[in-house]
């Protein structure tokens, strides 16, 4: 059994009358929306059999919408349910991780910061949530879920106008302090799908895995091999494979900033059915690897004094 199984069991033992307290919590919402949906149901059926006399067909829709209030209503109990679960469980998770850290569920990294990294276009729509922020031994951190879209029209042959919506960027961006004053910017980044100008120029290394998984540009050649040491990119090629070979990172001002892919919408609960150990232990991991990284780069390391 390794340390974070058993850092998990022991914290579970604490949470669990907590989880307990949040499923009779999260039965009593369903029920209170089941009822509510039931009530507007049966008002929609009775308003609809003025017209089912005339027009037959309405019957079906008029069964189907009194379902979809139906389950709007449960649904619309959600937020409640995780507004608990944040704020009883994910927060009482990252206290017992970090003590120096601290959750804000409502809050994110701000739209400038997530452009400020470099690692993607400016987003035409933009959003994040589930703020984690703190110290880790020397190395300030702050981590959140970010949703960066871009907006994309076309027009059919008939010059009608169609309005769609790309993702630039959905998961994790965990930005920490690197005690170093950049002259340039570095990016790193697994496939080079957008062209990085200003004045970067691609970099190579000498570390052949490295390259393999990696395309490196910067401002500056020179910093970016004094950045990517040999042990920083084995340290990167570890993260890498951690977070399933997808992660992105750039170098800007005196922060590193890491772009973790994640499609998942993390730190919710469901109105629709309980939480198990499972889904507990699932979000604790993640958790574990989002703070393990300011050790796996080895950043409380000083190798360097910020100019």
């Amino acid at each position: 059994m390794d340390t974070n199984r058993r850092s998990f069991d022991l914290l579970y033992s604490r949470l669990e009358p907590v989880l307990i307290e949040l499923e009779q919590y999260r039965k009593n919402l369903k029920a209170e929306g089941s009822k509510n949906g039931l009530i507007g149901g049966c008002i929609v059926l009775i308003a609809g059999l003025f017209f089912i006399g005339q027009i037959k067909e309405l019957y079906i829709f008029f069964v189907f919408l009194a379902i979809g209030i139906w389950l709007f209503c449960i649904n619309s109990k959600s937020s409640e349910v995780s507004y608990f679960y944040k704020n009883n469980i994910i927060r009482k998770m990252v206290s017992a991780l970090c003590h120096n850290a601290e959750y804000k569920p409502e809050r994110g990294i701000s739209e400038s910061l997530f452009s400020g990294s470099g690692l993607f276009p400016a987003p035409d729509r933009y959003s994040s949530e589930d703020m984690i922020s703190g110290k880790i031994d020397k190395t300030d951190f702050m981590c959140s879920e970010a949703l960066a879209e871009e907006r994309h029209v076309s027009y059919d042959s008939k010059g009608r106008r169609r309005e769609y919506w790309s993702t630039l960027f959905n998961g994790f961006l965990f930005i920490a302090d690197f005690h170093k004053n950049f002259s340039g910017r570095t990016i790193v980044v697994n496939d080079s799908f957008f062209k990085f100008g200003f004045g970067m120029k691609r970099v190579k290394l000498e570390n052949p895995e490295f390259e393999s998984r990696f395309d490196i540009y910067s401002t500056d050649g020179i910093e970016a091999r004094y950045i990517l040491t040999p042990s920083m990119m084995e340290r990167l090629i570890v993260l890498d494979k951690k977070f399933h070979q997808k992660i992105q990172l750039s170098y800007v001002g005196s922060s590193v900033f890491i772009a973790i892919p994640d499609s998942k919408n993390h730190f919710e609960a469901s109105i629709w059915h309980p939480l198990t150990k499972n889904d507990v232990e699932a979000e604790f991991s993640i958790m574990c690897a989002l703070l393990d990284i300011v050790n796996d780069m080895n950043l409380n390391t000083r190798i360097w004094t910020k100019e």
